[in-house]
């Protein structure tokens, strides 16, 4: 009977040695304050390539991954300090994408040209929108710097010897002399070529009132604020 009781005994022990190894693992409170500091970290390491787009100003890349990592870790410090950025961060990346924007409206190009070489720059009407127009600077390596708007596809400007055609550059009105040139071709030249450029470098819009063939009077508008003085490339003359 002794050695029963001993056995006994023994059974109790190791039960209640298994019941405290048991009681031992983490409680809900320690469960879930290893699963904050886990998003936690997670989010500061996020927060780090966020942080190097944003100095790379690349906000158009930050934005999303900043509302990404507000949305899924919610209440870490990461979060909130993307969140105070946010607006300021929208703000940025709109500006951003209009900027890109209004460069993309320019094209650029070098190619030969009636026994020489051009370079142009050259940007569509954006205002009407079917104007079919475009506003075309170009050096040429035998005629040297022309301003002209090209109107393809429709009957022409209507321009009689030298004609007067109404600007305005950042609404700063400015009276500009053009001629139509020979040859039938639907372009209108403007004189004065050299100031016409430094006027267009400064504005962001650009407003022609030009005649035109079976269509009247026409106001042109041009969103010049992208435009890259570098990429429009210089020629020597010849």
């Amino acid at each position: 009977m002794h050695g029963v009781n001993v056995t006994r005994a023994a059974f109790v022990i190791l039960g209640v040695s298994l019941l405290a190894a048991c009681s031992n693992g983490p409680t809900p409170e320690q469960r879930a304050a290893a699963h904050k500091a886990a998003m936690a970290a997670q989010a500061g390491q996020d927060k780090a390539t966020f942080d190097k787009m944003v100095a790379m100003k690349s906000y158009q890349l930050a934005l999303p991954l900043g509302e990404e990592i507000v949305s899924r870790y919610p209440g870490t410090p990461a979060a909130k300090a993307i969140q105070a950025q946010m607006p300021e961060l929208r703000s940025k990346a709109a500006a951003r994408a209009n900027t890109l924007r209004l460069e993309r409206l320019w094209v650029y190009q070098v190619a030969p040209m009636a026994g020489g070489t051009q370079s142009t720059a050259a940007i569509n009407a954006t205002s009407p929108p079917d104007a079919g127009v475009r506003l075309v600077l170009r050096r040429h390596t035998a005629w040297g710097l022309s301003v002209f708007l090209y109107a393809d596809g429709t009957p022409g400007f209507d321009c009689r010897g030298t004609c007067t055609v109404p600007a305005t550059f950042d609404g700063h009105p400015v009276d500009l002399k053009a001629y139509m040139p020979k040859g039938g071709r639907p372009a209108l030249m403007f004189r004065h070529e050299k100031a016409f450029v430094a006027k267009l470098e400064k504005a962001s819009v650009l407003h022609l009132k030009v005649r035109m063939k079976a269509m009247g009077l026409r106001d042109l508008e041009f969103e010049v604020a992208g435009f890259d003085p570098a990429k429009w490339k210089k020629l020597k003359q010849k």
